[in-house]
């Protein structure tokens, strides 16, 4: 989805302290937040609009006051594990980098230094790099020093989230498109397995694939910009893998364990307990409580495309519903691939209650269409009940996001999918002294126009079914920058045309005046009375459009100068031929004829323009 270029110098949502430094009080970004995506299916909550798009300002308030820390070296930014010793000293692992490098661009049109925090992001990503090109998974807080023992190594859910970051960075403000491409070349060679599925890290083995990394709405965006690698093949392996699994294992659950073994094979399977982490990791752990969210992600924005996302989505909502009774909080962080809620960590600790197991959720209700669930789990992202730090508090904040209709890909209209073609030609066609006039062409494409949007900045100010627009209401001698997007029928929205500029005739001070001659209230029957036209435009005029309330007051038969028009509501006297002219600051008086009605009094005109060379 693309919107126009607009200036934001709105002061909410500013950086840290420390960073107030390098803060720019201007910043150019081409999909401001809130974005309000039409997504291809499912439902959104009962909440107004307005109140989503407040909630996840609120939200992204706390969690950058909390979480996003200008440290390292100078320029630089992470988003630290606060509460989860995740790293040590507090530090960043390149899941917190990758949330928070989605979380930035996404937020820009609120948050005025978004840029130079997504830069400082991507700059510590930059400097702390393993031996392939990605990131080192986990660093220490006070040194900045890889933190983990042994050869430095990646994490491929950091790694799938940096390199979106990067392709939201170049759609929001442009100049990525060389970092971004270099990523994703790196990573497909360091993450993607030889059969196209991905591997847990980028030095592990070709046979694992841990499923919270299954991001699919991350892999279509790869797929529709970089065309030098193959990443359908890799979305078709995954898919593949995640269909037999749960074929298998989970057939009317849709769930997922936190590891896969055999990957690279037809009969891929639950990993052992411990097998990677000290948790049950041939269950719904930490690591895949997480899949529901991006599963649903992928099927809000791609509908039909994501049938494969949509079905198990729709299946692990219908699970977790019936196994919390349809009280967010009380899914449970551990679950059996049977639904069946699994009470503790894996080390014989109890373990009932997690913020993020009831949030994830959140997403694939929507797509499901299960309007009591989606609002259920909206509510309940409002609190924190179990006053979870980092790791909850992020995944809400992501959450929250696509839950408000806020969430947009970088590669596709809103909704996702080819969507229509953006409009081509788009010209101004005319201008009066308080209106502009458009038209453009309908371009060829598989999803066809069936409405516009004129665009002015971020606001919508016509939505005609045609290749024609008027704008009207406008001050006389004001410029106005318009661009145009094509509607299809399923809602999506293409790409921007234009932009483009008019300016309306007349100046400061500038328009016309026109006053009426009334008859005297005496009675119902045929009167003749007067408009004087007077021109104060500035400017000669060689066309005009005077409209009255007519509002039951009266009916009018005939005008000389002028052709008559009527609705339920006004009439209109027109005339655009050459008789038309009046010389600036001239005048032009229309003779008109009409019925009366007694007791009933006609106003000032409601609308007025003239036409100027």
């Amino acid at each position: 989805m693309a919107l126009a270029l607009i200036t934001v110098t709105a002061t909410a949502g500013v950086g840290p302290a420390d960073a107030a430094a390098s803060r720019s009080p201007f910043e150019t970004v081409n999909h401001p937040f809130p974005a309000h995506v039409t997504y291809a299916t499912g439902v959104l909550p009962s909440a107004s609009q307005a109140a989503r798009d407040t909630a996840v300002e609120r939200q992204y308030d706390s969690w950058k006051a909390t979480y996003l820390v200008a440290g390292c070296a100078a320029g630089q930014y992470y988003v630290s594990t606060k509460g989860d010793d995740d790293a040590p000293n507090n530090g960043p692992v390149s899941e917190s980098q990758g949330y928070g490098m989605n979380i930035v661009p996404l937020m820009a049109g609120y948050d005025v230094n978004a840029k130079a925090e997504f830069d400082g992001l991507w700059n510590l990503v930059s400097t702390h790099r393993d031996g392939q090109g990605m990131m080192q998974w986990q660093l220490d807080g006070k040194t900045c020093k890889y933190a983990d023992s042994g050869t430095p190594d990646s994490a491929t859910d950091g790694d799938l989230d940096i390199g979106y970051g990067l392709l939201l960075a170049d759609k929001q403000w442009g100049g990525y498109s060389a970092a971004a491409t270099d990523w994703l070349a790196k990573f497909y060679a360091a993450d993607v397995a030889p059969d196209g599925h991905l591997k847990a890290e980028d030095d592990g083995d070709n046979n694992v694939t841990r499923p919270s990394d299954h991001m699919y709405d991350h892999l279509r965006a790869f797929a529709a910009y970089d065309k030098a690698h193959d990443w359908n093949k890799v979305i078709t392996r995954t898919e593949a893998v995640d269909t037999a699994f749960s074929a298998k294992y989970s057939p009317t659950t849709g769930l997922l364990s936190d590891f896969v073994l055999g990957a690279d094979t037809g009969g891929p399977s639950p990993a052992p307990a411990k097998y990677r982490e000290n948790q049950p990791d041939n269950i719904v752990g930490y690591n895949s409580i997480r899949v529901p969210w991006h599963l649903g992600t992928d099927a809000l924005l791609n509908g039909s495309t994501a049938a494969v996302e949509l079905s198990l989505a729709t299946k692990e909502s219908a699970c977790l519903k019936a196994q919390s009774g349809g009280v967010p909080t009380k899914v449970y962080p551990h679950t059996n691939l049977d639904c069946t809620p699994h009470p503790t960590d894996g080390s014989g600790h109890s373990d009932t209650q997690a913020e993020e197991a009831g949030d994830s959720i959140g997403p694939a209700a929507m797509a499901a269409g299960d309007q009591a669930w989606t609002d259920a789990i909206w509510n309940e992202l409002a609190t924190n009940p179990f006053g979870d730090p980092y790791y909850g508090e992020t995944i809400k904040m992501l959450v929250y996001i696509v839950m408000a209709g806020d969430y947009w890909s970088p590669t596709g209209p809103p909704g996702g999918g080819t969507g229509p073609a953006a409009p081509a030609a788009l010209s101004v066609t005319g201008t009066t002294n308080s209106s502009i006039s458009l038209s453009w062409t309908e371009q060829d494409n598989t999803d066809p126009a069936v409405s516009y949007k004129v665009y002015e900045g971020s606001a919508v100010v016509a939505t005609p079914t045609g290749t024609t627009a008027t704008i009207s209401g406008l001050s006389a001698g004001t410029s106005h920058t318009y661009t145009v997007t094509a509607v299809d029928a399923a809602g999506l929205e293409s790409p921007h045309s234009g932009p483009v500029t008019g300016t309306t005739g007349g100046g400061t001070g500038g328009g016309t005046t026109v006053t009426v001659t009334k008859t005297a209230d005496t009675g119902t029957g045929i009167y003749t009375d007067q408009a004087v036209i007077t021109n104060n435009s500035g400017a000669d005029v060689h066309g005009w459009n005077v409209q009255f309330d007519l509002s039951g007051r009266m009916t009018v038969t005939s005008a000389a100068n002028a052709v008559v028009t009527s609705s339920a509501h006004h009439w209109t006297l027109t005339n655009t031929a050459a008789d038309a002219t009046i010389a600036a600051g001239g005048t032009l008086i229309v003779t008109f004829n009409g019925t009366y009605t007694k007791g009933k009094q006609y106003v000032a005109p409601t609308n007025v323009t003239l036409r100027t060379t």
